[in-house]
This record gives C-alpha cells, structure tokens and sequence, in this order.
C-alpha cells in the first residue's frame, strides 16, 4: 500500500457499501471525479472513470466482500493500480480506509508522476463521502 487515508463515519457499514455500490454517483461525494461507470457493482465488472484532471481511465472490479471491502484495478503501461476500500466497526461508527497501491515494471515512474495528487485528494474525497452517508441517514 502506497498511500492510505481513513476517516471515522457516524453511519452502518453497510450504508456505506450501498453508496458505494450505486457507481454513478461517486461524483456526487468525490470531488476528483467528473463521471463514473460500471454495469453492475460485482466482481470482475469492467468500466470506466473520468477524473477532474487526466483522460478517462478504465476500471475493473477485482475484488469484493459485501458491507466490508472492494478493490477496483486500473492498467497503465508495465503498472497497475489498485483503489481499496475498507470499512470497519469502531465505537458504533465506521472507520473507512481508502488505499492506492501501484505495481509492475513503471510502478515507480507512475508513483512518482501521480501518487503525490491522489494522496492530496484522499482526505477531500473521504469528507465528501462522509458527508453524504450521514446526510443520507439523517434524511432516512
């Protein structure tokens, strides 16, 4: 893991995943993305995401356990990148861990050239997904 970022949320682990699985909506709470898309939120999906800054990126589902955790993949030349997402139970509230890695051959080119940015965006995006999990609670 290259950079990781975590923030506390006052909502069920499982009202997180559900705002995870509804994809067209990540701009709504990630400020680094302008559009997103997957067919299904199931392992091995394949889609796509368009960043604020950067071309469009395709995207694929790796790994997942429901109310728990998923992994979504990005190829870029002799790299990957991997996007984790972890939710745990603390003090009735849930800790989210969002995480990057990268790997392959150009995995310290790419490090160096894009790691910095996405580790500034990290803590924005958690504040906006915070944000919109607790403010669909309370509506709820």
């Amino acid at each position: 893991m290259d950079i990781s970022h975590s923030i506390r949320v006052a909502t069920p682990k499982d009202q997180v995943f559900t705002l995870y699985a509804d994809v067209a909506s990540w701009p709504t709470w990630d400020s680094e993305l302008v559009d997103a898309y997957l067919p299904a939120f199931v392992q091995g999906a394949s889609g796509w995401l368009k960043p604020r800054q950067g071309p469009k990126a395709k995207i694929k589902l790796v790994a997942i356990e429901q109310d728990a955790s998923f992994i979504v993949e990005s190829a870029l030349p002799l790299c990957r990148v991997r996007f984790g997402h972890a939710l745990t139970e603390e003090d009735g509230q849930t800790r989210v861990t969002h995480w990057v890695s990268f790997s392959g051959a150009l995995a310290p080119l790419f490090r160096s050239l894009i790691a910095r940015g996405i580790a500034r965006g990290l803590p924005d995006t958690l504040e906006g997904l915070k944000h919109a999990c607790e403010a669909k609670a309370q509506v709820a």
